[in-house]
């Protein structure tokens, strides 16, 4: 009997419906946990078939969704397993796991290529929402029946999907690959199985309503909704799709995208009136996964992790202004959240009690991660402006990398391992 592995990391949720589906549909199926030793040495690899990595939050999704998991050992022998012809399958947190690994959409150098980034609803082009949604979609395969392992079916499907960071973003270089190779599978559309890009039926703003995407062979695909989720659904058509390959031992295509050339995406830091930056008191879990991931990549500097806002004014001193956006709590909690604030060269820390008191905080290195679409920036000016008064003409929001006693030089090399910013859908600021 067919087996696969369901790989589960810390913070994974959907491991026993994913197994459920595999039985269900003519397989059989093991939980593997993430640093299971006969995988990382190789000894239980032929045991499997194939791998699905399963939904969840691997790691909280600390610094971005997949980028933690994607750094572990076990990516690597499922680069190998799949380049000996294995079946892999990430589902939500696994498809993002699978872009940040580069196996999707799969260059000979597996270089991050493309983004799964936060959901962004429009209608008629205009925005109507952001963040996390969970509903049911309609998939159209919109690749060549029997393209890959996963779709020999042309029936619609009509699944669950959940997510907050599942809009695929892909540019034009890749996208142009991508149709090519014949390597977007699914498409979310209507009941009537047309392509719509308009939210509801694309739930998440993605590229050209892309929902999942194969690797050239087919035999890897990344897939945001849930097929796994709903028994009674038709969801199953794509493990009976996966059973069926495996039984017919088909070999995917040899197809080539040639080496992916990553471009760094630097740019100067933009003016602000006030710069607030808060930090955790307590001990941030997301700063000592992130260190750990650079740790892993050969990097052994210590990380400091703030929250950065960089506000442009209208017209009030940054001084009042700071005060007043403090008295409504809206960037901090002061219980647990120590505040600073820049106001032109000089630093100063900020508590209800003092006020302002000057502070140094050797920020000689660092990295300021941002996305290249600022929902959280835009959704703190409204609430500000709502809250404290008309003051804020704009707010920028980041992730401040602090680089303990490192050089500028080792801040741009961290840069390219890209744990801290996906240079597809984010861009950084080095000081």
């Amino acid at each position: 009997m067919i087996k696969i592995g369901v790989i589960s990391f810390p913070g994974t949720n959907c491991e026993a419906e994913t197994i459920r589906a595999m039985k269900r549909n003519g397989m059989d199926a093991e939980m593997i946990l993430w640093n299971d030793p006969g995988l990382l040495d190789g000894s239980r690899t032929s045991e499997f078939d194939g791998y699905v990595i399963a939904g969840g939050f691997s790691y909280e999704d600390r610094g971005r969704s997949g980028v933690v998991a994607a750094g572990q050992p076990i990516t690597e022998i499922l680069k190998k397993e799949a380049k000996a012809g294995k079946v892999i399958l990430g589902i939500c947190n696994g498809a993002q796991i699978l872009v940040e690994t580069g196996l999707i959409p799969g260059y000979e150098n597996t270089e991050v290529a493309i983004a799964l980034t936060w959901n962004e609803m429009k209608k008629d082009g205009e925005l109507v929402g952001t963040g996390f949604y969970n509903s049911w979609v309609y998939l159209k395969n919109t690749a060549e029946a029997g393209r890959s392992a996963f779709n020999e079916s042309d029936a619609l499907l009509h699944i669950p999907m959940a997510h907050g960071e599942g809009r695929f973003l892909v540019k034009d270089e890749v996208l142009s690959k991508l149709k090519e190779n014949d390597q977007i599978l699914y498409k979310y559309a209507n009941e009537s199985g047309e392509v719509d890009p308009n939210f509801p039926h694309t739930p998440n703003g993605a590229t050209e309503s892309i929902a999942a995407l194969c690797n050239p062979a087919g035999n890897v695909m990344a897939m945001m909704p849930h097929p796994e989720r709903d028994p009674r659904g038709n969801g199953n058509e794509i493990f009976i799709s996966m059973k069926n390959y495996l039984e017919a031992k088909k070999a995917g295509a040899e197809v080539s995208l040639g080496d992916f050339e990553s471009s760094e995406d630097i740019r100067e830091k933009e003016a602000a009136d006030l710069e607030i930056l808060v930090r955790l008191i307590i001990t941030d879990n997301a700063e000592r996964t992130i260190e750990a991931a650079l740790n892993n990549k050969g990097f052994s500097e210590s990380l400091e992790r703030y929250e950065y806002y960089g506000i442009k004014l209208k017209g009030l001193g940054p001084k009042e202004a700071l005060s007043k956006i403090m008295e409504e709590g809206e960037l901090a909690n002061l219980n647990k959240e120590t505040v600073y604030a820049r106001i032109g060269d000089e630093t100063f820390k900020y508590s209800k009690e003092k006020g302002l008191e000057p502070q140094d905080l050797n920020l000689s290195s660092y990295l300021i991660a941002s996305d290249e679409q600022d929902f959280v920036g835009e959704a703190k000016k409204d609430a500000i402006n709502h809250h404290a008064g008309d003051i804020a003409e704009s707010v920028h929001y980041g992730v401040l990398w602090n680089f303990k006693g490192s050089d500028k030089g080792t801040v741009e090399k961290a840069a390219k391992t890209h744990v801290l910013y996906n240079p597809n859908s984010m861009y950084v600021t080095l000081g």
